[in-house]
């Protein structure tokens, strides 16, 4: 499944990133990593990263076959400075879809990395014999992400309106993308 991985890429200001899964040992640079991304964003990460119980318990339950962590970290001093999860299921019925959830060190955006790791997921997924690979995004929020999400080829299947609350209360839209992968796809 991780047959891959390590493996490096160099984003647009010529950064060496080494790809790799999570493993136990990350926890206190994963706390570093989430503590600090702006508060307004931690807001919409689905779990507690930057709580050190939380994390620990979430560290301890690793399992690859329901979610796998991949980080980006820098080459030159092993800092992490980004990171991808797939979230899959157990049930046969949606075996063949992936949740993903990216989330990138704001010194490092505008330099594709994140596009870089979704490229990369999917590159996974079709190794997985994932069909269908599912981000969603808060509006007004994560419009890089948005952006380069659709330069990927998802498409917008569905905008729950209001169906966020950021941290002052407001409501915000959730838009869910899909990328409906084909397993003859040969350009990776």
């Amino acid at each position: 499944m991780l047959k891959d991985y390590p493996k490096t890429i160099v984003t647009k200001d010529g950064t060496l990133v080494r790809l790799r899964p999570v493993v136990p040992g990350d926890e206190e640079a994963l706390m570093s990593f989430f503590s600090e991304i702006p508060l307004d964003e931690q807001w919409f990460l689905r779990e507690k990263l930057t709580d050190p119980v939380f994390l620990k318990k979430w560290m301890t339950k690793l399992d690859y076959d329901q979610m796998l962590p991949i980080i980006g970290v820098k080459d030159d001093d092993s800092t992490i400075i980004a990171n991808l999860t797939l979230y899959r299921f157990s049930s046969p019925s949606i075996r063949h879809v992936a949740h993903l959830r990216t989330t990138v060190h704001p010194k490092f955006r505008a330099m594709r990395l994140g596009s870089w790791m979704i490229l990369d997921s999917v590159k996974l997924s079709l190794d997985l014999g994932i069909q269908k690979v599912i981000a969603e995004f808060v509006a007004g929020v994560e419009e890089a992400a948005i952006s380069a999400a659709h330069k990927l080829d998802f498409h917008e299947e569905a905008v729950l309106k209001g169906y966020v609350k950021d941290r002052h209360g407001r409501y915000r839209d959730l838009i869910i993308m899909v990328k409906n992968l084909h397993e003859g796809w040969s350009d990776f």
